[in-house]
């Protein structure tokens, strides 16, 4: 395909607004990552200890390559699966590059399989806190409401299946009114729902226990897992190495500054998922619970809280509402990059592209549904179907995509250009460009390495 032929595969959409496109930016980034999955790997992790490295992570390696992500998308004007071997052709590089996308892809591919029917499960609970089922729960009830939904491949099929109906509608209908009005609509009230949520903690719960766990270190807990685990989640939690900014920045207009936004991103991120450990911590510690009870934590340990208070069944509701939320966001964010494939390369509708990838992501998904039952006997290196799956991600899709994409800015492209696709008015651009060159090829290829060893 030649240079010209390749242009018409452009994005011609854009973002109608700065805060459309930070907004569904921060609602990508921000996802089960920060409210179910930080508070349980804090936990199993060694509190503190894990929280400061996860973050020195997000912010010396993840931001980079935020940053290079999203310029990597308004360069090549094309979605995560085709831009790189786009931006190869554009600078006469190797068409093997445009392997780096498809792997990527690969990932936002996987991870949005099993992360469909983790958010189906929070949208079930949000139903039980309706109907009052969390009123009075013992720490034995709320195991057995969990099992009664890990057992159950019919309840786990029909979550899994609304959320990726409730995708498909969305992704339907072009940017601006599909993902940038649904994020406009749902981060506000995601915002309200985590503020609600941290006053509660902060006069029912056990505030200092939580703060202290979350921010006074015992660095002897540090280990080479905890640090693999840490790099892993950091990129989990911002979206990096998933498609997500590669795809959302070929919309981004020239004007807007890549930097900027890249680190509200980040900022937003991190204090989201901070803010997420003092509303679940807290609980925890007041009710005698434990705090590194793993995937289950805020589903068994949460719900016993919310059981025991008052207006718990209001504020479950809410809790759900808002991890729901969270999952629902990045959802879209990740399989925009599919939607926008199908609809651009092969000149199908937007409805059409996102049945097709819902419908795919729902079938993959499936393995995930039956893996905590039917198939819960078939283990991998002793891990279930949906273990195996996001071990693979963390450990090596979301490292490898990371280290590739740095490769690709920082030794493949010229400098020049990689410059002038992030924009004159940037600064501090040299310091940013040997990080992305030296220090994340370095730092991400020594974890990915140790944890080999």
């Amino acid at each position: 395909m030649s240079v010209a032929e390749s242009k018409n595969h452009e994005m011609t959409s854009h973002w109608r607004s700065k805060t459309g496109f930070l907004l569904a930016a921060v609602g990508g980034a921000i996802g089960l990552g920060n409210i179910w999955r930080f508070p349980f790997e804090a936990g199993q992790n060694g509190g503190a200890a894990f929280v400061i490295l996860y973050a020195a992570f997000v912010f010396i390696i993840g931001f980079p390559l935020l940053s290079a992500e999203t310029m990597l998308g308004r360069y090549g004007k094309e979605g995560a699966i085709t831009n790189f071997g786009h931006i190869a052709r554009l600078e006469g590089k190797s068409q093997n590059w445009k392997f780096i996308g498809w792997f990527i892809a690969s990932s936002a591919f996987i991870i949005s399989s099993y992360y469909s029917v983790i958010a189906g499960t929070t949208g079930a609970y949000a139903f039980e806190a309706i109907r009052g089922t969390f009123s009075g729960i013992t720490p034995e009830g709320a195991r057995e409401l969990y099992a009664s939904y890990e057992e159950s491949p019919l309840k786990l099929t029909l979550w899994h299946g609304l959320f990726m109906a409730g995708c498909a509608v969305v992704l339907s209908k072009q940017l601006n009114n599909g993902i940038e009005k649904m994020t406009s609509i749902t981060m506000p009230l995601f915002f309200f729902l985590l503020i609600v949520l941290i006053i509660v903690a902060a006069v029912i719960g056990d505030f200092s226990a939580g703060v202290k766990f979350l921010f006074a270190p015992d660095f002897s807990k540090l280990t080479m897992g905890v640090v693999v685990t840490a790099l892993g989640h950091a990129f989990f939690s911002i979206g990096v190495a998933l498609g997500i900014m590669l795809t959302f920045g070929a919309y981004l207009p020239d004007d807007t500054s890549i930097v900027q936004s890249s680190l509200l991103v980040c900022i937003g991120d991190t204090l989201c998922a901070m803010t997420a450990g003092l509303c679940i911590f807290p609980i925890v510690f007041a009710f005698g619970l434990e705090p590194n009870a793993g995937p289950a934590l805020v589903f068994n340990s949460m719900t016993v809280a919310f059981g025991q208070l008052k207006y718990g069944g209001l504020l479950g509701t809410g809790f759900f509402v808002l991890l729901a939320i969270a999952a629902f966001t990045t959802l879209l964010a990740l399989m925009e990059q599919m939607v926008s494939y199908l609809n651009i390369f092969y000149e199908m509708s937007r409805a059409k592209s996102a049945c097709i990838v819902t419908g795919s992501i729902f079938t993959l998904g499936l393995l995930s549904v039956l893996s905590s039952n039917i198939l819960a006997g078939f283990t991998i290196n002793g891990m279930n179907l949906i273990d195996s799956l996001d071990w693979w991600i963390n450990k090596v899709g979301l490292p490898l995509g990371g280290l590739f994409t740095a490769v690709f800015v920082g030794w493949v492209l010229n400098k020049q250009k990689v410059f002038e696709a992030f924009g004159k008015n940037e600064k501090h651009l040299q310091l940013l460009y040997t990080i992305i060159k030296y220090v994340c090829p370095i730092a991400i290829s020594i974890v990915f390495i140790s944890q080999i060893i």
